[in-house]
């Protein structure tokens, strides 16, 4: 039998994400306690607050470290995947997880990685919205009506059925009202 691990993207996240690793493993001690970055990771993974922990400058590398603690745990424990992958955000915890790069590169990629995209986006107030059981042609018609409130696109094609759409806020609300 075949395993693999598949690491979650960005908004999963949430308030206390990694710390019952934190609290029984040494190993996702040694994770958290390692991170050297401009700011705590452990405490705004553990302690919030949850509205800067959805930055997503701050939300990469707090989903990188539960994802290093779990895998390092698993592996201690002999379980080793077969392959790796993940959406987005969690194709970096796949790289790291594989080995492609080291702990402190990953964190170092990850944290460089959400300031590029908040960066982009400052200035924009921003939104995605998963929507459900919708074919991409209707939904294409709904993005060209709700144009007018602002940039919309289809960002992601998660599977049959589930389009992600992203775009300036008022025009993805105006999406989703109409699919």
């Amino acid at each position: 039998m075949k395993l693999g691990f598949i690491f979650a993207g960005q908004g999963s996240q949430y308030v206390g994400m990694g710390k019952s690793l934190y609290d029984h493993y040494e190993l996702a001690k040694e994770v958290y306690d390692g991170i050297d970055l401009d700011f705590d990771v452990k405490a705004l993974s553990f302690e919030g607050p949850e509205e800067k922990l959805n930055l997503t400058e701050y939300t990469q590398p707090c989903m990188l470290a539960v994802a290093i603690s779990a895998v390092k745990i698993l592996k201690a424990a002999g379980i080793t995947p077969d392959m790796v992958c993940g959406l987005s955000l969690g194709e970096y915890s796949a790289l790291a997880c594989a080995g492609v790069f080291d702990e402190k590169t990953a964190f170092e990629v990850i944290r460089y990685r959400g300031q590029a995209m908040a960066d982009a986006a400052k200035g924009i107030e921003c939104s995605m919205v998963a929507v459900l059981g919708l074919d991409r042609e209707t939904l294409n018609t709904c993005i060209e009506e709700a144009s007018q409130e602002g940039y919309v696109t289809i960002s992601n094609y998660n599977c049959p059925g589930q389009l992600v759409i992203g775009g300036e806020k008022a025009a993805v609300a105006k999406v989703a009202e109409l699919a």
